[in-house]
């Protein structure tokens, strides 16, 4: 397959063809299994794509972080798309529309480990 040209950064979703391991199996199975993933393309050659899935968020007081991904061999691709994920650390991924600061973790009353008041 031919990759579409997305610039280095881009939200993407990859479905592949993945090598599969096998070890002590008597009849392994002849075809490479199936797999997707997405990420951000964070760099690309005539043979692979290297894909983080996760990364530290880029912040100009520290110096770049760390990140874990995968290098898929392109001949093993099956579809790729770009996904339309924000650009912005202060939206959720899928969001629309901005967040506010709010709270999301449950208040003390209504957690549901709150002891029983019935004797």
């Amino acid at each position: 397959m031919v990759c579409p040209a997305f610039s280095l950064g881009s939200p993407v979703y990859i479905r592949y063809k993945d090598h599969v391991l096998f070890k002590n199996i008597l009849q392994p199975k002849e075809e490479a299994m199936e797999r997707e993933t997405i990420g951000w393309l964070s760099k690309e050659n005539n043979e692979i794509i290297l894909v983080e899935h996760d990364r530290t968020m880029p912040n100009p007081e520290i110096c770049s972080g760390q990140s874990n991904g995968l290098i898929i061999l392109k001949s093993c691709i099956i579809e790729i798309r770009k996904l339309p994920l924000q650009e912005s650390s202060k939206w959720h991924l899928n969001s629309q529309n901005s967040k506010g600061k709010g709270e999301f973790a449950l208040k003390p009353k209504k957690r549901k480990t709150q002891p029983s008041r019935n004797p």
